[in-house]
């Protein structure tokens, strides 16, 4: 983009560490004025903005975007925004991602970026939004929040693609991708790569966080603590073939050696406590069907057996019952039900 080019209009949906560090890049990159929306933080975010101790950015004190809400805003036929940033959890049984982000998305102009977890997530919003272009970031940016601090320790590094929707412009596509892309690397210090095939690298993605995600939170064990008490060969490295497994046959071969480097991926020397496991220690419900149902219905259609997949999803889904029913999401059924895996 030139100097003489306007700066983007962005409005990041969920500002946790991961929402509140996309927020800083975009600022940062001199390019674009973004929104952040807020909900439990709104008010300390008003008043006092973020602490942030940043690997990328270094130390940013009291710091803010462009303009903080409490709520998605409606859209503005004057000035629409040019891309939706989504980075808040995708948890089905909980919130609507394509009601909550409507109100902001003009058709035919708005990219909606989705900067979260899970496999097959972009179905969804295509089909509630069936002129705009979605792009697809599965990000591995290690940021945390807490009481407005937010600590940033992890490079901010990560793949960038189309999914592409049938009804859009293939090269309309490509332009709102490469743009997005050049404003966010517009800081030279963050990494954002454009890929032709984004759903390779959110397979690459689930084959760590569809068995580290689930057997830490069903156990309450951090990575190193499964390893060590004998997960990993039992249960980590027979899921996560099956997972390799299940991508192949979805025509995505992450090749041979995609278990010993996802296992290497967190040292055993790393206590890496994983996201499932932070939901079930604050007691919040879990991203259960986008990192591991959503797999297991390829599975299904696919054909693949995943016996150590399908065990782990079943007591993975009797700890999201437990979350919801504590916060009054689930009721518990008078009678037990026949239900099918999925």
């Amino acid at each position: 983009m030139s100097h003489d080019t306007p700066k983007r209009r962005v409005l990041v949906i969920g500002s946790g560490g991961v929402g509140t560090m996309v927020s800083v890049a975009l600022e940062r990159s001199g390019q674009a004025s973004v929104t952040a929306v807020l909900r439990s933080n709104y008010e300390q975010f008003v008043q006092n903005g973020f602490e942030i101790e940043s690997i990328d950015h270094g130390k940013l004190s009291s710091w803010r975007p462009s303009a903080i809400l409490n709520a998605v805003p409606l859209a503005d036929p004057n000035t629409p925004f040019d891309y939706v940033i989504v980075t808040m959890k995708n948890i089905p049984e909980v919130n609507n991602i394509p009601k909550i982000i409507a109100p902001a998305i003009t058709p035919e102009h708005t990219a909606i970026v989705l900067f979260q977890n899970g496999l097959y997530i972009e179905p969804p919003i295509i089909a509630a939004f069936p002129t705009n272009v979605v792009l697809s970031a599965p990000t591995f940016l290690g940021a945390h929040e807490h009481n407005g601090h937010v600590v940033h320790d992890d490079h901010d590094y990560f793949h960038v693609g189309a999914f592409h929707n049938p009804t859009v412009d293939s090269a309309f596509e490509r332009a709102k991708l490469e743009e997005f892309a050049t404003i966010y690397n517009g800081s030279k210090v963050v990494d954002a790569n454009v890929v032709d095939d984004i759903v390779f690298y959110r397979w690459r993605k689930v084959i760590w966080n569809g068995i580290f995600n689930p057997m830490c939170a069903i156990t309450q064990l951090d990575s190193a603590a499964v390893r060590r008490f004998g997960g990993e060969h039992g249960l980590i490295r027979p899921g996560m073939a099956e997972m390799a497994a299940i991508a192949k046959a979805d025509g995505y071969d992450l090749g041979p050696g995609i278990v010993d480097e996802m296992i290497d991926v967190t040292p055993i020397e790393l206590s890496f406590r994983p996201s499932m496991l932070v939901d079930v220690d604050k007691g919040n419900p879990m991203e259960v069907e986008v990192i591991l149902g959503n797999a297991l219905r390829v599975a299904r259609a696919k054909g693949v057996q995943t016996p150590v997949l399908d065990s782990t999803y079943r007591f993975l889904k009797l700890t999201q019952a437990r979350l919801l029913a504590a916060r009054g999401l689930l009721v518990e059924p008078k009678e037990v039900p026949k239900v099918d895996l999925i």
